[in-house]
């Protein structure tokens, strides 16, 4: 049950294009507001740039952003996966199947291992983790740098549109 690696379809780079415009959407709306943020405390504190709010926001958006830049960074691997067009293909089993609860923020976590560090773990939705047992098999087609998931199949349904991103 070795994977194997494939060219991309044309549907499989417009879905890589796709994720990475999305990233760059959200941090994008993300970075306006925190400078929009910035602006009306600006605004309301009568253009008084000294004071200890204006000074606590400032630094607030500016690791905002900081964070906001290096999260791009992880865009390289979508640029790799679109230079190369290069995915995974094969068949994989369910190595370890995981719940998780925390208590803080009262969440629930449904985790997948599967047998190839490739392909890693998956986090499902709770009604789609209740139909996989430890040792079913999936046939899976993901990006070889971003992981994104092309497919995630078994027994011909889809699982792909249980998946936690």
């Amino acid at each position: 049950m070795a994977l194997t690696k494939t060219s991309f379809t044309n549907t499989d780079i417009e879905a890589v294009k796709s994720k990475k415009k999305s990233n760059s959407k959200i941090r994008i709306w993300i970075s306006f507001f925190s400078f929009l943020i910035l602006l009306i405390v600006y605004l309301s504190l009568g253009f008084d740039t000294s004071t200890s709010p204006f000074d606590f926001f400032k630094i607030i958006v500016i690791v905002i952003n900081a964070f906001l830049i290096i999260s791009a960074l992880r865009d390289t691997n979508y640029n790799t996966d679109l230079s190369e067009k290069q995915k995974y293909i094969g068949l994989v089993k369910v190595k370890k199947k995981e719940y998780f609860y925390d208590n803080d923020n009262n969440s629930e976590s449904h985790i997948i291992n599967f047998d190839d560090w490739r392909i890693g773990e998956k986090s499902f939705r709770e009604e789609y983790w209740n139909k996989i047992n430890e040792g079913d098999e999936f046939y899976v087609e993901q990006a070889t740098n971003s992981g994104v998931v092309f497919r995630l199949e078994k027994e011909n349904i889809d699982f792909k549109i249980g998946l936690v991103f």
